[in-house]
């Protein structure tokens, strides 16, 4: 306690010296400046690139519907990734048409949704941390550099990791503060909307549902089951397209064969990028040349290479355990092989970042576990998924606002408030 109060003081004098924490409508304002700013800098809506996204939209907008075509000719309905940001792109080019001017809206409409960001992590902290803590965490949101390149991307990120901390956010109000069934059909709404973004969506909701159902009791079975179904009606009509389409239960999409391969291989390195089908592994070719040219051979392709991944696992555990070291630096320190997780503006401030989230998490004590418990979860399933799969500076940047939370825990210094008040109590 003795060591905790010390370090509250230390940051007293520090912000004192300073003089007060501004409001979120200064920070807000920073934030938007930023994000318009680096649009302005970067100019990217001049020569956007869409990714693998750009042939989906092409044939939304062409009226062929979610499809694409194989190396056939033939063309046939995709799972291959979730469908909300395609339809999405689709819209938006279709009303302004593909051209530099809608590329330039739908950036600023991501940079929209990145203040919105910093307002969701401030909500999210003001109920965990209190105010102190809370404009700490909207301003190295605000600032962060990650965050503020972002919205140059054409990536459904800008939407989903809004959604995933809304829908921490309206959990921890309804657990802390509310008990309101409007905050829970609201994390419903957003959980479902989320799904339709990412495709390990489901298995937050599953590891939501069981906090909600443990936070509770036996009382709080049925908001959990509230909380699930409503996410599951706004997820349904994808999942029942799929099922139609392929006569399988997909939930959103089919491609975790791929990105299961991917990181577990011969050839695997832990990154995303290299060229992991240039040429195509003797092994690949012969399962992809006995699959049939039809509609479902993508999905075929899927569970071939997820088969081929699990053979490598089972039969290379110690290459495999290497490569888990390498996919965990990578995700928390450096990756070589990716244009944007060497560029120093990037790594450096990620490892700052995490440094000082252990400290505020050595801060936040006991509540870390049951306050953060939702924080707690979002962070180790994004690990585990780069484990599992491989890492990308993506898949770190999701969990940054759960991770900045903790963060703003070491200026609270445990609430810094609360921690005058104690100082107060000992005097």
């Amino acid at each position: 306690m003795a060591e905790s109060i010390r370090t509250g003081s230390i940051w007293c004098k520090i912000t004192s010296a300073y003089g007060h924490w501004p409001g979120i409508g200064p920070v807000l304002i920073v934030a938007a400046m930023l994000r318009l700013g680096v649009i302005a800098l970067i100019r990217s809506y001049l020569h956007p690139e869409t990714w693998e996204f750009g042939p989906l939209v092409a044939s939304i907008n062409a009226g062929l519907g979610y499809t694409i075509v194989l190396r056939n000719g033939m063309r046939v309905p995709s799972a291959y990734m979730p469908p909300a940001y395609p339809y999405l792109l689709a819209w938006v080019l279709r009303l302004g048409g593909d051209r530099p001017a809608t590329y330039l809206l739908i950036e600023i409409i991501q940079a929209g949704f990145g203040v919105l960001l910093v307002y969701v992590v401030y909500r999210v902290a003001l109920v965990l941390i209190g105010e102190r803590g809370a404009i700490a965490a909207a301003c190295i949101t605000a600032i962060y550099p990650a965050q503020i390149y972002m919205c140059n991307e054409f990536h459904g990120i800008n939407i989903y990791i809004v959604l995933g901390i809304g829908v921490v956010l309206f959990l921890v109000r309804y657990l802390e503060e509310t008990q309101s069934w409007k905050d829970l059909i609201a994390a419903g709404l957003c959980m479902g909307l989320l799904m339709l973004f990412r495709a390990e969506a489901p298995a937050l909701l599953l590891l939501y549902a069981i906090i909600l159902a443990l936070r509770g009791g036996r009382k709080a079975i049925g908001p959990a089951i509230v909380f699930v179904l409503v996410a599951t009606v706004c997820l349904a009509p994808w999942t029942v397209r799929n099922y139609r389409e392929f006569n399988k239960f997909i939930p959103v999409c089919a491609s975790g064969g791929v990105n299961l391969w991917i990181g577990n291989n011969p050839r695997a390195t832990g990154s995303q990028h290299y060229s992991f089908f240039d040429p195509i592994p003797p092994d690949v070719k012969k399962a992809f040349d006995q699959i049939p040219l039809d509609k479902n051979e993508p999905i075929a392709k899927d569970n071939a290479l997820r088969q081929l991944a699990v053979s490598f696992i089972r039969t290379h555990p110690r290459q495999d355990a290497v490569l888990v070291l390498k996919k965990l630096f990578i995700f928390f320190v450096y990756d070589p092989s990716h244009e944007k997780g060497r560029n120093l503006a990037y790594w450096l401030p990620s490892v700052l970042l995490t440094v000082l989230a252990i400290w505020g998490a050595v801060l936040r004590g006991r509540k870390l576990i049951r306050e953060d418990i939702f924080l707690i979860v979002s962070i180790l399933l994004s690990i585990t998924v780069s484990i599992v799969v491989f890492a990308l500076p993506r898949y770190k940047i999701v969990i940054d606002p759960f991770i900045i939370i903790l963060v703003a825990n070491v200026f609270a210094a445990n609430g810094l408030g609360n921690l005058q008040r104690s100082e107060g109590k000992v005097a």
